[in-house]
């Protein structure tokens, strides 16, 4: 080998651990940097040179590439972790929010209300004449059904604050997409060729997707260029240096808002399971839809059960006029038909219209016959009408689609024996009006004037037939609710969102314990340790002082040649 070779020798070692020394030094720059992974001189020796029968001598070594320490295995098990504890978070957050504002625990909640509420009937039933005890069973109504309609309003606050919080995500993550391609533009210019990686860039890619999985449960694919795709599923997200975006998606329809997640460039539909988008959507359908419907059914069954009795049994007193507190949508449409918009449905039976005179007490009977096949609003009111003795009233259908009855002067209108439902259906001598949890509400002419309010059945003095019935009803079963009674319900339901909300708070706790672990794993291969590094510069550092020693030596050897000479 020359001298010129084995100063090349000596130049090689200098300039390796000077780079080396430097790699080291900026890991411990670097020790506190959130995303910074650890990163490495990976030297080899240079080519061989061939000197004869002797074989070959070694020519130094190289600096073949500095890079980062990263698992991608366990990095990609880190972003799922990611994904599945915000996702438990946001589970925990909304269903506490739900069972906070169902506060079943408390004096006030919606099975002490209706038992109050059953319970007054009890009372009336031991005195029906009562004019007091009316007012309390009014009262205790009203107080159930205002109840009912502000915890209606703030379960639909809870989903409100779901689609706001959607909103803000998706537009988050849809900034973070377009960080990401526009980090893998710089990675790709940076790294033409191969021969270097942009190893800064990369880190900042990857804090960028690990941001990301907080939002959606994403999957990587890194390309040969360095470009890496985001998925969503299976279904890209980032594909090189472009961002497709996501962006969220409101449908109106008759029956209700509904959200999804979509990709902006082409509108194919995204489903994510995790992360705090998919959480939200799992927590607006799974958890306060759920919610809410269970108590639209309540205040249905509630409202349609206590008319259901109320609607066939009389008050102190008769009405003058009285209208259907239920709407029908189309009046000429048969009462049977999906265009009448019924709330309830109505069989094929018949009731009874009383028609008293208040002065004599002489009381007309009228058997309406009720067909909803067949018969629409408007036939059943001409029916009516035409039934009802001369001079003692008629029965009309309001502009907005109400059935009403007026009695003539002098005379009173009750009620019996509806075998077809088509009183309690239409809200006629009924006690609630309203068909779900938002519309519920203790009939008007029943609070100003309680007198008309059922207490008893046949028109007899005293009677407490409806008030007993009424009472009945806390602890009845009912089909529509799966068998079970109308306080039985709402505690069944209640208990099962307790059950899930005890999941979510443990669930919660685990996740974070999951990812905490993970962290810790990637600390240990990614992470900068100062003691490692500080021996690591002072290897380098010896292999430098050694690489001087060993030029001086040649040069000294190169001088002792030269005096020679």
């Amino acid at each position: 080998m020359s001298i010129n070779g084995a100063l090349q020798i000596g130049q090689s070692a200098i300039l390796a651990s000077q780079a080396a020394i430097q790699v080291a030094g900026n890991n411990m720059a670097n020790a506190a940097t959130p995303g910074y992974h650890r990163q490495v001189a990976r030297m080899s020796p240079s080519r061989p040179e061939y000197i004869g029968r002797a074989g070959f001598v070694g020519t130094g070594v190289q600096l073949q590439r500095i890079v980062r320490t990263v698992d991608t295995a366990l990095q990609g098990r880190t972003r799922a972790a990611i994904a599945d504890q915000n996702a438990a978070e946001i589970d925990q957050r909304f269903l506490n929010a739900i069972e906070a504002v169902r506060n079943e625990l408390s004096e006030q909640d919606l099975s002490s209300r209706m038992s109050a509420f059953f319970n007054s009937f009890s009372e009336l039933a031991n005195n029906p004449n009562d004019e007091a005890v009316r007012t309390v069973v009014v009262q205790q109504g009203s107080g159930l059904a205002t109840a009912i309609r502000e915890l209606r309003t703030e379960h639909a606050n809870v989903r409100l604050e779901i689609d706001r919080a959607l909103g803000a995500t998706v537009r988050t993550a849809d900034g973070l997409l377009d960080q990401i391609a526009e980090v893998n533009r710089q990675i790709v210019d940076a790294e033409q060729g191969g021969s270097s990686d942009a190893n800064a860039l990369r880190d900042r890619r990857d804090e960028l997707v690990n941001e990301l999985s907080q939002y959606l449960e994403v999957s990587t694919v890194e390309q040969p260029n360095g470009a890496l795709d985001i998925h969503v599923g299976s279904i890209p997200v980032v594909l090189a240096g472009e961002s497709r975006g996501v962006t969220l998606r409101t449908d109106a329809s008759a029956n209700g808002t509904t959200v999804s997640l979509r990709v902006k460039a082409d509108g194919s539909s995204l489903n994510s399971e995790s992360g705090q988008i998919g959480a939200l959507f799992t927590q607006r359908t799974e958890t306060v839809d759920p919610a809410i419907n269970d108590l639209d059914t309540l205040a249905r069954e509630l409202a349609f059960q206590v008319n259901r009795v109320h609607s066939q049994g009389q008050g102190v007193r008769g009405y003058t006029t009285v209208t259907g507190l239920n709407r029908v949508r189309d009046a000429s449409a048969n009462l049977g038909a999906d265009a009448a918009e019924v709330p309830f449905p109505i069989r094929n039976g018949s009731f009874e219209l009383h028609v008293t005179n208040a002065s004599t007490g002489i009381r007309s009977t009228v058997l309406v016959q009720v067909d909803p096949a067949t018969m629409s609003l408007n036939q059943l009111a001409a029916q009516i009408s035409s039934a009802m003795p001369a001079g003692t009233g008629s029965a009309s259908v309001t502009p907005d689609g109400a059935l009403k009855l007026d009695a003539s002067s002098g005379y009173e209108l009750s009620f019996s024996n509806d075998s077809s439902g088509a009183l309690a259906a239409l809200g006629v001598n009924a006690f609630f009006g309203g068909s779900d949890a938002s519309s519920i509400s203790v009939n008007a002419a029943i609070i100003d004037n309680p007198r008309l309010l059922a207490s008893g059945r046949g028109h007899v003095a005293g009677s407490n037939a409806a008030a007993l019935d009424i009472a009945g009803l806390e602890d009845l079963s009912v089909d529509a609710l799966g068998g079970r009674s109308l306080r039985g319900y709402w505690q069944s339901r209640t208990t099962d969102l307790a059950v899930r909300t005890q999941a979510a708070n443990t669930k919660a706790d685990s996740t974070r314990l999951v990812r905490e672990s993970l962290e810790a794993q990637g600390q240990a291969t990614s992470g900068v340790s100062i003691d490692e590094e500080s021996i690591n510069m002072l290897s380098y550092q010896r292999q430098f002082q050694a690489a001087a020693r060993y030029i001086a030596t040649i040069d000294e050897t190169l001088q002792t040649l030269l005096t020679i000479v």
